[in-house]
């Protein structure tokens, strides 16, 4: 609980960002929804709404007329405890459209509603955020004047819609599963009843039981990301990373796992260091160069391409494949869990790129997806240079 003005708290107030400050302490179950008056009258005293808002499981906060915050609650202290927030465009700037009106468009700009936004620095993380008037009855005066808002985060995972793409993820996951465990079940079981084979029949039996592993072995990697994102314990470390080096290992375990597909390294030859996670860095990377091999083949390589304008605050790495071209809505979607019927390149593209876009965001980067000239398609990430 934060209480800024020079009073002495109530109750089992708080400065924000306290990291003794657990969720979950009403014993309210976390996805009750709780009312909350369209209109709060401040001459109550703010102890009283201080010991109100104390006990509700969403995250609130309170803002004085110049929308400075002036109170939070527990639940609003743990999810910014690692940086308080100061102000109402402060708050907004923690998050991101999650569907079509802009992050600009908070609730409470003109009228009162709901907002449904992602944080920022948790994507899969998304709130209904509602904002009504703080009043202060005035007896002297007809009507009443504004002393602020009350700002409350609603948890949108829990929304009937959600449902859905639980589902389709689910399915996703049962198909992408079932192909390399298959082969490797049947494989191996050639193998071991199988006496009489042939060397070189055994010999592609192994080749084909290792590079289903190593697709399982990718898939387990990226359901642990998913995993880590979810539960906000992805923790990627902060530290300098030379990105060309991230490229040269990708090009070369991809090509062990398409050996029919050729990858050529392109690019800026000493970029400086980025900062990231190595292991996260190069599991994106991975990622998206599997996605472009599914379109490689004899006469149409995979390039990987590092680059970095000088005096530029990122360095960038393009995979680049001859496949075909972009929609624009493949191109809007191209980091998104692809549709269970989807087709054409999402239907191909499978979870990597998904979890490639949520890595990078979490490391402070970005990604893109672009149509190129010469019938070219680009997938790329760009990461902080290391100014350390």
């Amino acid at each position: 609980m934060l209480d800024r003005k020079p009073t002495k708290p109530h109750g089992d107030a708080r400065p924000l960002g306290n990291p003794g400050v657990r969720p979950g302490r009403s014993p309210r179950s976390p996805g009750a929804q709780t009312p909350v008056s369209r209109i709060v009258p401040i001459d109550r005293g703010m102890g009283q709404i201080r010991s109100v808002i104390e006990g509700l499981p969403e995250p609130i906060l309170l803002t004085d007329a110049d929308d400075r915050i002036q109170l939070t609650n527990p639940s609003a202290d743990a999810l910014f405890s690692d940086l308080p927030v100061l102000d109402r465009e402060d708050l907004m700037s923690r998050f991101e459209p999650a569907g079509d009106r802009d992050v600009t468009d908070s609730p409470g700009d003109d009228q009162d509603g709901d907002l449904r936004l992602k944080l920022r620095d948790d994507p899969l993380r998304a709130f209904a955020i509602e904002s009504f008037p703080l009043e202060r009855l005035d007896p002297d005066h007809p009507g009443t004047n504004r002393q602020g808002s009350v700002f409350v985060l609603r948890d949108a995972l829990p929304r009937r819609d959600a449902r859905p793409e639980a589902d389709a993820f689910l399915a996703i996951m049962s198909h992408e599963l079932r192909t390399p465990i298959t082969t490797i079940y049947a494989g191996s079981s050639v193998l071991a009843h199988s006496a009489h084979l042939s060397r070189p029949v055994s010999h592609t039996l192994a080749l084909d039981i290792s590079a289903e592993a190593a697709r399982l072995y990718d898939l387990v990697e990226d359901l642990i990301a998913i995993a880590r994102l979810e539960r906000r314990a992805l923790d990627p470390l902060d530290e300098p990373v030379l990105l060309q080096r991230v490229a040269d290992a990708t090009a070369r375990i991809v090509a062990s796992r398409a050996p029919d597909v050729v990858f050529l390294r392109e690019g800026t030859p000493d970029p400086p260091p980025v900062r990231g996670d190595a292991t996260y860095i190069e599991q994106a990377a991975r990622n998206l160069a599997l996605a472009a091999s599914r379109f490689g083949g004899p006469g149409r390589p995979v390039t990987l391409q590092t680059e970095h304008d000088d005096g530029g605050s990122e360095v960038v790495l393009r995979v680049i494949d001859r496949g075909p071209n972009l929609s624009p809505v493949e191109r809007a979607r191209a980091f998104e869990l692809p549709d269970e019927s989807g087709v054409g390149r999402l239907g191909a593209a499978g979870i990597g790129p998904y979890v490639a876009r949520s890595l990078i965001e979490a490391m402070g980067g970005r990604v893109w997806a672009r149509n190129r000239p010469d019938d070219e398609v680009e997938l790329g990430f760009g990461l902080p240079v290391d100014r350390g």
